[in-house]
């Protein structure tokens, strides 16, 4: 679990930087294409999000499968909470800059803090988008048919013959206040109800059936949702938010120009999408939240109507360059952003103390006359002694039990330090011990003692000669 966590956490730390830079590369590389088709711009942020979400997923697998589940070489600055080191042979990176990956530890305790908190806000997000899913599908189930107007009706089989479309079920909504496509396998065409008007102009009719023709052409309801589900692991992310409404405006974009170079006029596209505009929000439309493809749903529409009337009539040599250019710049950038990467590194705090855990004993003529419990919570150790209230000391050093009492004590500090544990037990008149690890299962202790005032505690340990042999009985957790 410990793994996963690490992986969790490595995985937004490096969302947090690299999608910030792919994003804003895809506001530079967006200007630098101003002049450029709808479709383009569209597929350039298309492009910026599926690299941020690729790229710190990757970042991450690779770290896993190049450097392992232990961080070799690692040297701590800081015995802190969250604490930074620094790798000496380096973790896995793009094209081998290993010296641009860092690791970063923290607490077990804030790993597993951060990682639940990260799944919860997914299977937050996961509920949203379940429910505005239920709630497109309630829009077209609670759509019925009604006889359409001569007017509507021409409109449609125009604009389903300029886009080569079959034939699409055109259906009345009341839940809606502009005209709407949804649907992916079978999608219909949900009309207002305000459009089976015999005042609707026939203009208006066919600029909104064609503007919504192209995204059933462009199959734009399918591609929105899964623009919506990669997009998911990225909610906690400004950025992603930002890719997200860059692309809902630059589709509307696209699906203009593919319109306009099918109508007669762009202009009188134009004025028909300002005179539906004026309609629809005068009534004071609720906001979006389905998926349905609206004609209105971005709220961009002085961009798109300068995009309509400043459109060229074909991409020249250099606009050709300039968006070849400016897509080969954010793969690039996006591949390279993982040669930067962060690694969450095991918390070698906890590993310096996992050595100690478990029940420590030593005896005397076969019988124990001190145990210790070691266990490990949030990285820290403690646990308990039980040990014979007096000991007397032989001739050669070595202290034995005096008594067959025994006593309970908590162990209040324990210090590891390489294969050395300082501990201390009891309370005011403690007992300091120092263990030395001399195999996975075996230890030397010596009870060195550090009260002063030695002759006002008759309880406490004469210095110690020879160390008692302990060994490890039992592993804790």
């Amino acid at each position: 679990m410990e793994m996963i966590n690490r992986m969790i956490v490595g995985y937004l730390l490096n969302s947090v930087w690299q999608i910030t830079v792919i994003a804003a590369l895809g506001l530079l590389c967006s200007t630098f294409l101003r002049r450029a088709p709808g479709r383009s711009r569209h597929v350039l942020w298309v492009l910026c999000l599926a690299a941020s979400t690729l790229v710190p997923a990757a970042t991450v697998v690779m770290q896993v499968g190049g450097g392992g589940q232990a961080d070799y070489g690692t040297h701590v600055f800081a015995d802190t909470g969250a604490h930074i080191a620094v790798s000496q042979s380096g973790g896995w990176s793009f094209l081998s800059f290993r010296s641009r990956t860092r690791p970063v530890q923290f607490a077990a305790m804030l790993l597993n803090a951060v990682a639940w908190s990260y799944l919860t806000l997914l299977a937050l997000r996961c509920l949203q988008l379940t429910w505005i899913y239920r709630h497109t599908s309630r829009v077209r189930k609670l759509a019925y048919e009604r006889s359409v107007p001569l007017v509507l009706a021409q409109a449609g089989e125009t604009c389903r013959h300029l886009f080569s479309i079959p034939p699409l079920p055109l259906l009345c909504s009341e839940e809606i206040a502009s005209p709407s496509t949804v649907g992916w396998r079978n999608p219909v065409l949900l009309v207002p109800v305000s459009f089976f008007s015999d005042d609707v102009r026939q203009e208006d009719a066919i600029s909104a059936l064609s503007h919504e023709m192209a995204h059933v052409r462009r199959q734009d309801f399918a591609l929105n949702l899964l623009y919506e589900l990669i997009s998911v692991p990225l909610c906690f992310h400004p950025a992603a938010a930002l890719m997200k409404t860059r692309i809902a405006q630059t589709r509307e974009l696209a699906c203009d120009e593919m319109a306009v170079r099918l109508l007669p006029s762009g202009k009188q596209y134009a004025r028909s999408l300002l005179h539906i505009a004026q309609t629809i929000f005068a009534a004071a439309p609720s906001a979006k939240s389905n998926y349905a493809m609206g004609l209105f749903d971005t709220h961009a529409l002085e961009e798109r109507i300068m995009n309509i009337l400043g459109m060229p009539k074909d991409a020249g040599r250099g606009s050709r360059t300039r968006i070849l250019m400016a897509f080969v710049l954010v793969s690039a950038v996006s591949l390279l952003t993982s040669a930067f990467s962060v690694r969450v590194g095991a918390d070698t705090t906890s590993a310096d103390t996992q050595r100690f855990v478990g029940t420590w004993v030593t005896q005397y003529k076969g019988q124990t006359f001190i145990t210790i419990k070691l266990k490990s919570e949030n990285g820290k150790l403690g646990g308990t002694c039980i040990h014979v209230d007096r000991l007397d000391m032989l001739a050669d050093g070595e202290l034995v039990p005096g008594s067959d009492q025994f006593t309970e004590q908590e162990v209040v500090q324990a210090k590891a330090s390489g294969n050395k544990l300082d501990l201390r037990i009891g309370g005011h008149d403690s007992i300091h011990f120092e263990l030395t690890l001399k195999g996975f299962n075996d230890a030397e202790v010596l009870a060195v003692g550090d009260s002063l005032d030695r002759e006002q505690s008759p309880d406490q340990a004469p210095p110690q000669k020879t160390p008692w042999h302990f060994q490890r009985v039992a592993e804790s957790h």
